[in-house]
């Protein structure tokens, strides 16, 4: 809108300077010496304005004043009885300024600074002709259907704005949302950097051998079981039925209980598992200290409220256990969600439990459609043109003209197609019948009508031919606008090349051709809004799509984390309890070190594509006992799901080979992946040297190498 009151800003002020350069440089002019000085200051003035081009509301006011004071001087700077039958200074001045106005400020400014300038003008008028004759003003009704239009324009500029703005914010968002992934990925992997530093050293010497006291090994282990508890490593479930599971920790109650509510509500386990687990705590509560006679659970979309009619308890008294900070405000504020408590001595107790509403797992879209929003708006802004070219015509051509009158109308509607479908097959033919009007209408004129409204193309075929334009860049549409403008007046010149003539093209030229020119200007604003909403929106899938693969990567990570942690515990355990470390003890601690170990690597490995896919070969591999080692160096390129194939299949062929161990390098360099791996066999007969598609194979002994570059056969 900025943009929008700058073009209103220059359209004002160029068009008042070159008419009041005009009307100072006619021979002819019939103004007197008060209204030049009007003129040579408004002149100096729109100069100020072009080269300060300030919004200021004082120096708006300023504008406006001098408009009304162009207008009731009518009677200085036109002082003949038919002023109001041709192109004057006042009118060029003052029908900018309605259009200028009304798309630099808000409706409700616009329609009474609008009907200001009507007014100023209609008494400028009355003084010259008498108010009886006002009403023959044309001017007038056209103040009246430049006010509504440029009004509409407005709205419409206003909605793309808003569709920017929009698209912006969801860009913003989007951004925030993939810092705040990135975060917590980091801190995730310096907790897991903390716990390869605790449980997988502990289990690294278990397997090893080393020789401790019992007693340190206990120790050690103790911290480290604090550590992973400590942690969220258990992964939840996907989806709670949260009602039956509050019924089943209802089940040991002595209190009577009622539920209310919703009697079925499926949550995502990271939220139902605090909420359970707090509510558990509530109910223990209620149980051992309220003396209640009834619990009340009451279950809806976003909450659980568990309220009491016990003895109830103050607040604000210093509290000795941790069942209510710890385990349920503290509980739900770790987990962010809300927990709150409400309760008085004889007055029971109220737990709320509140979380935000579930994000549907797939990518939403803009909540305002941008796109849609903004051809809709250019839509309407070329049917808006095209009513006002309509409109024109009906109220200029005289029935004497019908015929050029109806290849005028029909340039008008052949743009109609385009702008409703984009089919524009009639632009053409419709550009010619509008040169045959431009040219036509002022070659058939009388030649004392060439002056006045009965030359209805000088100001009506610009607008015809307008539509047309909407499509084409700015600068050729303008051009072509002016082309029309151009013959259209070289007829006039041609007919009659005298300074009257001159002087009339010259206000029409600043006036009705320069707001002209402006229209497409404001066209292609909202070309360029639709460019800009184009590339938000383009940036905002970009980073919804990284943080949803983002998001999926933490998930898988925090359920294979899960697992492990599954059976490093009981490792733990047994050593907390001094158990006899024995082979077999060592050799489950050597296996989950490496697991351990070999995750946090991977941590920090599989964000490419390529990476995804072969992590479940990994995975497969390891399920069948087979250590694998991975590293991965250099930058990995862009890679097509062709090409990523290419390279997993022979991965996966080898890998199914392996006995007890794997190493695979990923190596990225100068646009290209090169894959080793190495694994031992266990028979070296059924394994000949080239039996992998699309790879090099070389055996030797038990070991296997294989080496694939960018999915193309090598060797």
């Amino acid at each position: 809108m900025t943009r929008a009151a700058g073009v209103g800003l220059l359209m004002r002020s160029t068009i008042n300077l070159g008419v009041s350069l005009i009307a100072l440089a006619d021979p002819l002019s019939t103004a007197l010496p008060a209204g030049r000085w009007l003129l040579a200051v408004l002149a100096v003035w729109s100069l100020y304005r072009l080269a300060t081009r300030s919004h200021a509301t004082a120096l708006l006011a300023v504008d406006y004043g001098l408009v009304l004071a162009v207008c009731l001087a009518v009677p200085l700077l036109v002082p003949v009885t038919d002023f109001h039958t041709f192109n004057t200074a006042p009118q060029a001045i003052a029908g900018t300024a309605v259009i200028s106005f009304s798309v630099a400020v808000r409706v409700a400014a616009c329609v009474p600074m609008a009907v200001g300038i009507a007014a100023a003008y209609a008494a400028g008028a009355a003084s010259v002709i008498g108010w009886e004759n006002v009403l023959s003003v044309m001017a007038l009704y056209y103040f009246a259907v430049q006010c509504g239009t440029a009004s509409i324009i407005r709205f419409m500029l206003l909605r793309v704005a808003g569709a920017i703005d929009q698209a912006r914010r969801e860009r913003a968002e989007a951004e925030v949302a993939e810092r705040v992934t990135d975060a917590v990925r980091d801190y995730e992997r310096e907790q897991l950097a903390l716990l390869h530093d605790t449980a997988a050293s502990t289990l690294m010497m278990v397997g090893q051998g080393v020789s401790l006291p019992p007693e340190r090994m206990a120790a050690q282990a103790r911290r480290d079981l604090h550590l992973l508890r400590a942690g969220s490593w258990e992964a939840p479930p996907p989806r709670v039925e949260l009602v039956a599971a509050l019924r089943d920790c209802t089940a040991h109650l002595s209190t009577p209980v009622e539920f209310d509510g919703r009697e079925r509500l499926w949550v995502a386990g990271a939220t139902a598992n605090p909420v359970i687990a707090a509510a558990r705590e509530a109910m223990n509560n209620v149980d051992r200290h309220a003396r209640a006679e009834l619990l009340r659970i009451t279950v809806t979309e976003t909450c659980v409220r568990l309220a009491d009619d016990g003895i109830g308890f103050d607040l604000g008294h210093p509290r000795t256990g941790h069942g209510v900070d710890d385990s349920i405000i503290g509980r739900m504020a770790r987990a962010g969600r809300d927990a709150h408590i409400t309760s008085s001595p004889g007055a029971g107790t109220v737990v709320e439990m509140s979380w935000a509403p579930s994000a549907p797992s797939a990518i939403t879209p803009p909540a305002v459609d941008p796109d849609r929003l903004i051809d809709r708006t250019r839509t309407r802004y070329g049917l808006a043109l095209t009513a006002y070219s309509l409109v024109n015509l009906a109220i200029t051509v005289p029935t004497s003209d019908a015929v050029l009158g109806i290849l005028a109308t029909l340039t008008s509607l052949a743009a109609i197609p385009g702008i409703m479908w984009q089919r524009w097959l009639f632009a053409w033919p419709a550009m010619l019948a509008a040169l045959i009007v431009a040219i036509g209408q002022p070659a058939m004129l009388p030649q004392d009508h060439l002056l006045g409204y009965p030359h209805w193309a000088q100001g009506a075929i610009g607008w015809c031919v307008l539509p047309l334009m909407l499509a084409l860049p700015t600068r050729t549409g303008a051009a072509l606008v002016m082309a029309y403008w151009a013959c259209n007046s070289l007829v006039l010149v041609i007919r009659d090349p005298s300074p009257l003539i001159l002087v009339n093209i010259g206000y029409g030229t600043a006036s009705i051709l320069g707001i002209q020119l402006f229209a497409l200007v404001f066209n292609g604003l909202m070309r360029d809004a639709a460019t800009a909403v184009e590339s938000e929106n383009a940036a905002r899938q970009r980073l919804l799509t990284r943080d949803r693969v983002s998001q999926a990567l933490r998930a898988e990570y925090q359920r294979r984390y899960a697992t492990i942690v599954a059976g490093v515990v009981p490792l733990l355990e047994a050593l907390t309890r001094g158990e006899k470390i024995d082979t077999a003890m060592q050799l489950r601690a050597r296996a989950e070190c490496r697991r351990l170990r070999a995750l946090f690597d991977q941590a920090s490995t599989f964000d490419h594509p390529l990476m995804q896919r072969i992590r479940p070969l990994i995975d497969a591999a390891e399920g069948r006992r087979v250590d694998v080692a991975i590293d991965v160096s250099g930058t990995l390129p862009d890679l097509d799901d062709e090409q990523i194939s290419a390279l997993a299949t022979p991965v996966t062929e080898v890998l199914n080979r392996a006995s007890t161990s794997a190493r695979i390098v990923v190596t990225g360099a100068d646009g290209q992946v090169e894959i080793s791996v190495v694994i031992d066999i266990a028979d070296t007969a059924d394994t000949p040297p080239a039996d992998v598609d699309g790879a090099e194979v070389i055996v030797s002994g038990r070991e296997l190498w294989c080496l694939i570059v960018s999915g193309v056969q090598k060797g």
